[in-house]
């Protein structure tokens, strides 16, 4: 009866220690993309609002959401981490896309062409889009695929 305790107990542990390293993998991932931008002027993603600068994302699915990390290169400091609202297939360049909403600027989409797809942030602008009497403005940021 000790040799079958002693047997459950090493398979337990074994279990324990796969189930920790598979996770500790998932953690550690390798993000599906990363890229860079630069901002010119303040604008709104999401509820962060970030300044003028130069700027870092990863862009990352952990679990069942995907993320994108924003990081300010001259601080080094993670600035963001907003979920897209919808997401659909794409092809093209990588951008940013900011639309003026009044007198701010705001992140209406990403649109990364290397992974194939475009995830939109402000719904808003996305109903606004077919009113004619609400003109949009987009501008087109160029996002820089950057190496592993």
């Amino acid at each position: 009866m000790n040799r079958n305790k002693i047997v459950s107990t090493i398979r337990l542990v074994t279990l324990g220690l796969l189930v920790c390293f598979l996770w500790a993998g998932m953690a550690n991932a390798a993000p599906l993309y990363r890229g860079k931008f630069t901002l010119p002027c303040e604008v709104r993603w999401g509820q962060a609002v970030l300044p003028a600068g130069e700027y870092l994302l990863r862009f990352q699915d952990i679990g069942t959401r995907v993320f994108v990390v924003i990081r300010d290169v001259k601080s080094g400091k993670e600035v963001a981490l907003p979920a897209p609202l919808a997401s659909s297939d794409v092809k093209g360049t990588s951008a940013l896309l900011i639309a003026s909403e009044g007198s701010q600027r705001v992140v209406h989409s990403l649109r990364l062409g290397e992974v194939g797809e475009v995830f939109v942030y402000e719904a808003a602008l996305v109903r606004a889009a077919g009113d004619a009497r609400e003109a949009h403005t987009m501008q087109t940021l160029p996002v820089l695929a950057a190496k592993n």
